[in-house]
């Protein structure tokens, strides 16, 4: 009986009879979640706060991977949505802590189809002063300079070189102050800065900021962390391909693991994206919760109903690549 009741002090001591839906109740805004339901499969979305911030939306989810901890902290670390046709993620690389130009060879081999023909026609008609993509003025300027790329693929030599840089410039930036480093560009009138969009959307959070105040500080200020995991995307908005930066930090703990996933630069579409997981030992595999916080221009431009339709097709969204995800971590 004495030896029982220290092992159940040690147990309480270490968090490990916590309850994951309890504590994920304390900060998240999904509602009657239910563990066996998910450990059968099923994948529960629901919205966020409402946000003050115009064009600031939150999801979230909940789900069950059938592998520990650890192991689902590696497959979200390692997985590609382009392997999967339907998510229209074309291209996905990975990078290291000091990328060189060879690590974006892969974008010469962009797929030629409509979306990726729009961004060709929209980068060789890049105006300095009025860029339709998301570049600053001085990126943009350095399209008259680009040489034709050495690499070759589907992309014009001149828009390879010219994204390879760009994508560059902002990786190495990224890696030496985190996203307070990017730099900023013109949005309608507007100057748009990486850092200035994620601490909006952390603003209207505070639940969820302060479940992962060890992650928040890092997206934000200083540079990468060391364990920091970098990568670079082609994708499709909305019929015109666009590329992004990301770069994903992970917080493992005794009793389960934290990470961000912040999307902080793009050339369309959103202007910074972050993704929160909690994941939670629970029988037969983990429990997570998933949080997206999306700043994207065309949001701020609905109200109502419209606003509402965005938010269920970003959570249809979500859950198709959550399901592409466990379909491959079996």
């Amino acid at each position: 009986m004495i030896r029982r009741f220290f092992l159940t002090l040690a147990l309480l001591s270490t968090g490990a009879l916590a309850d994951p839906i309890a504590e994920m109740a304390a900060f998240s805004s999904l509602k009657n979640v239910d563990l066996a339901k998910l450990a059968a499969g099923e994948i529960q979305t629901g919205r966020g706060l409402v946000m003050s911030f115009p064009r600031g939306l939150a999801i979230e989810s909940a789900y069950v991977v059938k592998a520990p901890v650890a192991k689902t902290l590696e497959l979200l670390r390692q997985w590609s949505p382009s392997r999967h046709a339907e998510l229209k993620v074309w291209l996905h690389g990975e990078l290291p802590a000091k990328p060189t130009l060879e690590d974006f060879r892969k974008i010469a081999d962009a797929p030629a189809n409509g979306p990726v023909k729009a961004l060709i026609a929209a980068t060789e008609k890049l105006d300095p002063e009025k860029p339709r993509i998301y570049v600053s003025g001085d990126e943009a300027k350095g399209f008259a300079r680009t040489q034709v790329s050495m690499w070759g693929g589907t992309l014009p030599g001149t828009v390879s070189g010219f994204w390879a840089n760009v994508l560059l410039a902002r990786a190495q930036a990224f890696g030496s102050g985190g996203v307070a480093r990017q730099p900023a560009y013109s949005w309608k009138g507007e100057t748009i800065s990486a850092a200035d969009e994620i601490n909006r959307l952390l603003k209207e959070v505070p639940k969820v900021r302060a479940q992962f105040s060890g992650l928040a500080g890092s997206l934000t200020g200083g540079g990468a962390p060391a364990k920091t995991a970098h990568y670079w995307e082609l994708f499709d908005v909305e019929g015109e391909a666009a590329f992004s930066l990301g770069a994903t930090i992970e917080k493992p703990s005794a009793t389960g693991a934290q990470s961000a996933d912040v999307q902080y630069y793009s050339s369309g579409g959103y202007f910074a994206l972050v993704t929160f997981y909690q994941m939670w030992p629970v029988e037969g595999g983990t429990l997570i919760w998933r949080g997206d916080l999306i700043a994207s221009p065309a949001l701020g431009e609905l109200r109502g109903m419209e606003r509402m339709g965005a938010s269920a097709a970003m959570m249809k969204q979500i859950k198709q690549f959550v399901t592409a995800f466990l379909k491959d971590a079996k």
